[in-house]
């Protein structure tokens, strides 16, 4: 299943920089190509598309997500689920996540930037294969993190 890129595309190229795996192809002025075996059906082509042009797998129209500024919800990592594999990291619009040095500086796990996250439409939720994010009540979430473990 791969979302794909219909004739209405106007060739803006905002897709093919929105993609976290690179799965978009095209020049400028130009209609589009989503490469199903690459792509990881995240969205984020749907939401950056000015036009429109981007179906999901069920064949509906990707539309652009209503950005949630005033969110009650916000990511929260599980450092023990998580593998570091940058999908979340890339697929943020805010740039809310980074990485952090754990272990003595060994590995690094996903951190979500409070102050900068949304609680968008649950993308950096939907592409974690190792269901390390999830989204949490923005008050409960900055309670926990206050508190010494």
């Amino acid at each position: 299943m791969a979302y794909t890129i219909v004739d209405t595309c106007i060739g803006c190229t905002a897709c093919v920089k929105a993609c976290p795996v690179d799965a978009i192809t095209g020049k400028r002025n130009e209609l589009h190509d989503i490469h199903a075996n690459i792509c990881v059906d995240c969205g984020l082509c749907g939401y950056v598309c000015p036009v429109e042009a981007i179906l999901d797998y069920e064949g509906n129209v990707a539309t652009r997500f209503k950005k949630r500024v005033d969110s009650d919800r916000i990511a929260v990592v599980n450092p023990e689920r998580c593998t570091a594999c940058d999908f979340c990291v890339d697929i943020c619009p805010y740039d809310a996540i980074s990485y952090v040095k754990v272990d003595g500086g060994f590995f690094n796990v996903a951190s979500v930037d409070p102050a900068a996250c949304k609680g968008c439409d649950k993308l950096c939720v939907s592409v974690c294969i190792k269901e390390a994010i999830q989204l949490h009540p923005r008050a409960e979430a900055l309670e926990k993190a206050v508190r010494p473990a």
